[in-house]
């Protein structure tokens, strides 16, 4: 409250005191208000009114007196609140967590006139430094800290921050010199909110201590934020990579299906591929498609051509060695890469297959038959067109009556 307002209230409180007590009188003494208000009735107590009525104005301008302590008092709340504004503008701001967390740094340097801010984060056995700096390069021979082994060679700073991963301190003050100079080191560890397990450390490099320790809640709660928006980075960095498997198994391997995808086998035919060149051995390409299935496509809802597919891939996984590699080529036509097979047994298989999808009923569509395009690798072959030419015989194969089986070979 200002000054003004504080006389203005008090000096209200009197003319309320002094009407009241007049209004009072008039029906006690049944005299008039205005003979009372100027105090012209002979009961009126002059001295002991004016008394009680510049004790009320006392009481209200009290706390002009004691203004400016409190003011001296609330000011380093005032500077806490507007350095931590300050950095937190910073460290929220829209730009990454690395260059955010690096600047609210050197803005608590610059605001708290500070020798050197450095943080860590800590690992399961090391200290990684996240910042860098003159003082830091100095200082520290390498980002990555051990501090579970021994290093004679390390800095008075090095064997401080060791310690406090170590014995995993909240806070610590050290003294240290560094290139003759003396500096004061506080450390403040930085936590989980729930758990309180330390992920990190930030230390405050100065010559002078004494002002500091003043702003330590302010420090802890800088502190508090940094946690946080560090444990965010993490957390965010663990959903990138746990999407990122989920999108290459996803990208290897159809899960409706329960088949690998051709991403997977074109990486098999390339392992396939670079051992008969090294080996010489023997590898057959096999690709296949169930005949009339765009027309069945059309007909029937895709529940059922599901359906169909899984019990396809089930008949097909029956037949076939576990060594044989059994994928979708596209999403009407499979493949099998057989190695060790030279393109005659890769034709009985095909024939095999056939024989047992005579006898098989699926589903509501009965029996079916199957195009087979069949290819074997030979020494003049590339990776292209050992692919093209399966590709090739299948294309053939289609053309002709259902069932066929066409065979392609690099003469």
């Amino acid at each position: 409250m200002k000054n003004k307002n504080l006389i203005a209230f008090a000096l209200l409180a009197v003319i309320l005191y002094w009407c009241i007590d007049a209004y009072a009188n008039v029906l006690l003494y049944q005299s008039t208000l205005s003979d009372e208000l100027l105090l012209r009735t002979t009961h009126t107590h002059l001295l002991s009114k004016i008394l009680i009525a510049l004790l009320i104005f006392g009481m209200g301008v009290i706390p002009l007196f004691s203004h400016p302590s409190h003011t001296a008092e609330t000011l380093p709340l005032v500077q806490d609140l507007d350095a931590l504004r300050g950095v937190s503008e910073i460290l929220f701001s829209s730009l990454s967590t690395k260059i955010n967390v690096i600047k609210s740094l050197e803005k608590l340097e610059n605001l708290f006139s500070l020798h050197c801010v450095i943080l860590f984060t800590y690992q399961k056995e090391t200290l990684l430094l996240y910042n860098e700096n003159d003082f830091i390069k100095h200082a520290f021979r390498t980002k990555e800290i051990f501090p579970f082994r021994s290093n004679p060679n390390a800095s008075e700073v090095e064997v401080v921050a060791s310690t406090c991963f170590v014995e995993k301190r909240h806070f610590s003050q050290d003294r240290i010199k560094s290139d003759g100079e003396a500096y004061t080191l506080l450390s403040f560890m930085l936590k989980e909110d729930k758990s309180d397990k330390a992920i990190g450390n930030l230390m405050l490099v100065c010559q002078d201590a004494k002002n500091l320790m003043a702003y330590t809640k302010t420090f802890e709660r800088f502190g508090e934020m940094l946690s946080f928006v560090l444990l965010l980075q993490s957390k965010k960095e663990n959903l990138e990579n746990l999407n990122v498997q989920t999108s290459n198994e996803n990208y290897h391997f159809d899960k409706t299906l329960n088949i690998i995808t051709h991403i997977k086998i074109l990486e098999h035919i390339e392992y396939e591929f670079n051992r008969h060149k090294r080996y010489h051995t023997e590898v057959t390409l096999m690709i296949f498609e169930i005949d009339m299935l765009k027309n069945l496509s059309t007909v029937f809802p895709s529940e059922l051509i599901l359906g169909l597919k899984k019990d396809f891939i089930a008949m097909i996984r029956k037949n076939i060695r576990e060594v044989d590699i059994f994928g979708k080529w596209n999403n009407e036509q499979f493949v099998l890469l057989l190695p060790n097979v030279d393109f005659r047994a890769a034709q009985s298989l095909a024939k095999k297959l056939q024989a047992f999808l005579g006898e098989h009923k699926f589903t509501r569509m009965g029996k079916l038959t199957c195009s087979f395009g069949i290819t074997s690798i030979t020494p003049k072959d590339t990776l292209g067109t050992f692919r093209t030419r399966a590709e090739s015989a299948l294309a053939l194969a289609t053309t002709r009556s259902n069932g066929s089986i066409e065979v392609k070979l690099l003469v």
